[in-house]
């Protein structure tokens, strides 16, 4: 099953919250995320949050319209982790993250963390936004048909036995490390580029020379 979850930070454009809706079986807001859909006539399926980022008016506009499930906001968890375990809890095996960039960056940080959170449940999800998608590398990525395409490397943490193929920059077996950002802003030059890791959290950002 293929959930979409609408986080609090840059909204998504029309185009791409519609795509991704089309392509999904359930759709979720968590808190402020719900502006998204404001005025767009689109309509989540379900909203989870405290509600304390959420404009009153644009609540006001939702309630009673669609399903809430109301945190206490006085907790240890963020909302996007609640939508993202309330989202697999009712079956998702594949996510993605909206409106997970821009805003707070200890915000964007934190939304890195839920595509780790995700992968070690076994839940296969990306961040994305018009320009650029986000997943955490679990063991292979290949990326096909994007010469041209930037791409940056970034472990939480450090990621050991890295090898990446198809790329300007190349890399055998080596180790990112959270202390040197050696992985940032390489570009495909074959029409499947690979990487490959063996232990830890690599963050692949595909940056796109295009709109989605």
């Amino acid at each position: 099953m293929r959930a979409v979850i609408v986080l609090g930070g840059d909204a998504p454009g029309r185009a791409l919250l519609e795509s991704c809706m089309r392509e999904a079986d359930m759709t979720v807001a968590a808190d402020s995320g719900l502006a998204a859909f404001d005025g767009t006539g689109l309509m989540p399926d379900l909203l989870v949050g405290d509600m304390d980022s959420v404009a009153p008016d644009v609540l006001a506009r939702f309630e009673g319209r669609l399903a809430e499930h109301r945190l206490n906001p006085i907790k240890d968890d963020t909302d996007g982790v609640d939508a993202l375990d309330m989202a697999i809890g009712k079956g998702a095996t594949q996510i993605t993250l909206l409106g997970a960039l821009g805003g707070r960056l200890d915000h964007a940080l934190a939304n890195l963390m839920l595509l780790v959170r995700a992968s070690r449940k076994g839940v296969k999800t990306e961040i994305l936004d018009e320009k650029v998608r986000i997943t955490r590398v679990d063991g292979e990525a290949r990326i096909s048909g994007a010469k041209g395409d930037t791409v940056s490397l970034l472990p939480l943490g450090a990621a050991s036995g890295v090898t990446i193929e198809g790329f300007f920059y190349p890399l055998t077996n080596g180790t990112l490390a959270s202390d040197y950002p050696l992985g940032i802003s390489n570009v495909v030059t074959a029409d499947e580029a690979s990487v490959r890791v063996e232990t830890g959290d690599l963050i692949l950002f595909h940056h796109y020379t295009g709109s989605k």
